[in-house]
This record gives structure tokens, sequence and C-alpha cells, in this order.
């Protein structure tokens, strides 16, 4: 009998109300695969953007505050150590986000009909795929340089035409042309807004379908396809919310710092607690903005799911694996003990939902064997397998 919601997603069309509580339901079925992995990289880049601001603030101390201090003070051994950490810091966040949107896309997949996740399953499901990964963020990043060189020029192109007839004692108008000049830079924003929103899917599509980057831009933009409002505007609401729910925890920690900073009493105390309280507070906020700006990540997945099973009905296969799932495992899924049940862990249980879905309408990758179709918990078709038979084809992980 299908099961309406067995895991993490609702099995049908998902309404906002859905998206908020899924997002839950998702981190509360596999928190070991979301906050182990957001912890990871989060980790790293904070330790290394902390020490980056510890090297600037034990090499200048309060005359960082110094607005007399030369600028020149600043560029030396400290100062490239600290924009060498930021970078790298930097770069470990974006290569995290991508990771891990690929890694909760296979979480969110196998939530979705009441099979968990390890984090060492999460990591072994993207065996063989971290180029295609690294592909995408060298697309992204290429995108991104694109968009900011077309801001330049389209904020100086106007700026010129405007200041041409401008007399430079005509202080409204210059003030004018400012403001239509930064108006005119931000206008290829909208632009890109547009194609962000339509390429959302990208890396769902890409890790779950296993298929390539530029086949899975076309993929995203076939499933948006009559979606781009309801996206974009589901996307702001939930940014907006993940930007206050950061605020709101960050707030009463800056508070406190703030007056014991300010309690120091000699220079040499305010150096030594300046210290200590900006590396916890900036390792601190790197942690909790990289674990809240994960669970957005969450939501583009959503997406991908919802439009799968409004236009290619995959939430009736889902039901029906659930169902086979369910059947086929009656131990209790609170009970911890290895002999009455298959842990996560093990590669038998390396199934991906939605891979070899009938709505992809595409062939088997070459060297494709089909499983044995002898009965298990998964049935039979491409999901199934006998009790000694691998999970997936051969050689796809």
């Amino acid at each position: 009998m299908p099961i309406a919601q067995p895991g993490s997603l609702p099995l049908r069309a998902l309404t906002l109300g859905d998206y908020f509580t899924a997002l839950f339901a998702a981190i509360r079925f596999s928190p070991g695969v979301f906050f182990g992995a957001a912890l990871i990289f989060g980790a790293i880049a904070a330790m290394l953007s902390a020490t980056g601001e510890f090297l600037m603030l034990r090499a200048f101390g309060t005359s960082l505050m110094d607005p007399t201090v030369p600028i020149d003070n600043f560029v030396s051994g400290s100062g490239v150590g600290f924009l060498a950490t930021t970078l790298l810091s930097v770069v470990t966040l974006v290569l995290g986000h991508v990771f891990n949107w690929a890694i909760y896309s296979v979480m969110i997949a196998r939530s979705a009909i009441g099979v968990k996740t390890s984090l060492s399953q999460g990591f072994r499901f993207l065996r063989g795929r971290w180029g295609r990964l690294i592909g995408v963020l060298a697309l992204m990043l290429a995108a991104l340089f694109v968009l900011y060189i077309v801001m330049i020029l389209v904020g100086v192109l106007t700026f010129t035409l405007i200041f041409a007839g401008v007399e430079p004692g005509d202080f409204g108008a210059i003030f004018l042309g400012f403001i239509t000049s930064f108006l005119m830079a931000c206008l290829p924003l909208l632009g890109a807004a547009y194609f962000v929103t339509r390429w959302l899917l990208i890396v769902p599509a890409m890790v779950i379908e296993d298929i390539g980057i530029f086949a899975a831009l076309r993929r995203s933009w076939r499933l948006t396809r009559g979606h781009f409002w309801r996206t974009l505007l589901i996307s702001v609401l939930f940014m907006l919310i993940f930007w206050f729910v950061s605020y709101v925890i960050m707030s009463p920690l800056l508070f406190v710092s703030f007056f014991v900073i300010m309690s120091a009493g000699t220079e040499t105390e305010l150096n030594t607690t300046m210290l200590i309280v900006n590396f916890v507070v900036s390792a601190l906020a790197q942690i909790v903005g990289f674990i809240v700006s994960s669970m957005s990540l969450l939501v583009g997945i959503f997406f991908y799911f919802d439009y799968r099973f409004r236009k290619e009905g995959l939430s009736l296969e889902f039901q029906q694996l659930a169902a086979q799932h369910a059947s086929g495992n009656t131990a209790d899924r609170f009970d911890t003990s290895l002999e009455e049940q298959t842990g996560s862990n093990d590669e038998s249980n390396d199934i991906i939902p939605g891979r070899y879905s009938a709505g992809l309408q595409q062939a088997p990758s070459p060297g494709f064997q089909q499983p044995p179709q002898a009965p298990g918990p998964y049935g039979s078709g491409p999901y199934g397998h006998g009790p000694h038979g691998p999970p997936n084809p051969p050689g796809l992980y």
C-alpha cells in the first residue's frame, strides 16, 4: 500500500508549508550528514578566517582603529597573511557549499522514502563525481566574474555619458548622476537573478540522475519552466528568514563580546582581550553562518523533487519504493542493534531514488548490467537486488 509520507518529504506536489516542515524533518532524519558535512567545511573556514584576523590584530592591535595610521603600515607580513587566510576561507566556504549541496541531494532523496544516510555514506556517493562538482564551481566563478565585469562596464559607461555635459559645481546633477550610474550598474543583477533561478537545480540533477554539467543545466531549465516566480519568491523568502536567524543567533554573542572588550583596563589587556574575543567570535560566526546557509541548500533541493513530483509523477515511484522498503525491513527504526537490521553504512543499502526513473527517458549508462531480480527489500527493477547482489549497476560507485 502506498505511503503518503514515509520520510522527510510528502510524496506529492509540495506547498509552501511543506517546505518549512520538510526542512526540519530532513535534518532530524539524518542529522549526522547535515551537521557533520557542515561542520567539516565550516570549521576549516572558521579557523582560517579567525587565524587571519588573529594575525592582523596581534601585529597592529588598537592601531587598526586609529585613522591617522598610514595605510602602508598594514602592507606587511601580517597583512599579507590576513589576506591569504581570508581568501582560503572564502574558497573553503564555496567548495563546502558545492560539495554539501551534492551530499544533501542524496540525503533528501533517500530520506524521502524513509532511508537514512550516514556521513561516510554521503561522501561515498560522491565517489567519481568530484570532477563534475569542481567543474560546477569553476562555472559559477566564471559567471560571477563576467557579471562583475558587465556591472563595471555599464556603470562606467553610464557615468561617462551623464557627466559629459555636467558643470563641476552642479552638485545636484552630480548626485543624480551617481545614483543613475549605480542603478544602471545593478541592472545586470536582474538578468543574473533570472538565470540563477532557472539553473538552481543543476547540482541535484547532476548528482541524482548521474548526468554531466551541461545536461544538468538543460535539465534544470526544463524543470523550472513555468515555475520561475514561484522558485524566485520562495527562495527570497527563505533567504530573508535565514538572514534573520543568523542575526538573532549572533547578536547576543556580539553584544557580550563588546562589553568584554570594553571592560579591559590597560592597553595590554585590551589587546589581549581583543585577540581572544575576536578569534572566538569570528570562528563561531563562520560556523553558524555556514550551517544556516547550508539549510538554504535544502530548500533548493526541495524544488528539484517538487517539480519532478509535479511534472514526472516521481512521487508514485517513491511511494512504491517506500512501501517495498517498509515491507522488507520490519525492524524498529529506532533499534540500533546491528544483529537485527542493516545499518546505513552498509554498502548494500546504497540506493539513490530517482536515478533510473522512467521520467528521465534516458538510456542507462554504458556498461550497465541489470542486477538480479531476486526478491529483496526494494523489490525488482532498477532499484531491486537479490540478497547478495549490489544495489546499483557495477561501476557507478
